[in-house]
């Protein structure tokens, strides 16, 4: 998973471990969890994390805010959603406290 080398493995190395809650999700289990129809996670290109030691979350949402390659990220109180985007420039798309 590219998504892993790009964002996720840099931003292990700077805040710790990080703990996957969904990745590559086919078409089927998008629609169960309520996922968009032109969801990132369909391509392998989107993640729902949070860091392993909860103090560490605003220090992962500064890295990944400011990452040159983060397409998009949307977080919650705990956990957060990060994608990129191999097809374009990366829009750098932030909504903090997007999901309540």
């Amino acid at each position: 998973m590219v998504l892993i080398a790009i964002l996720l493995e840099p931003a292990r190395l700077e805040v710790g471990p990080i703990i996957i809650n969904s990745g590559f999700r086919n078409s089927r289990v998008n629609a169960q969890v309520g996922g968009v129809r032109n969801s990132q996670h369909l391509q392998g290109c989107a993640a729902d994390i949070r860091p392993k030691d909860p103090r560490q979350f605003h220090r992962l949402v500064d890295f990944l805010k400011s990452h040159e390659l983060t397409d998009q990220l949307l977080t919650a109180s705990s956990w957060l959603h990060i994608s990129w985007t191999p097809f374009a420039k990366p829009r750098h798309y932030v909504k903090i406290g997007y999901y309540k």
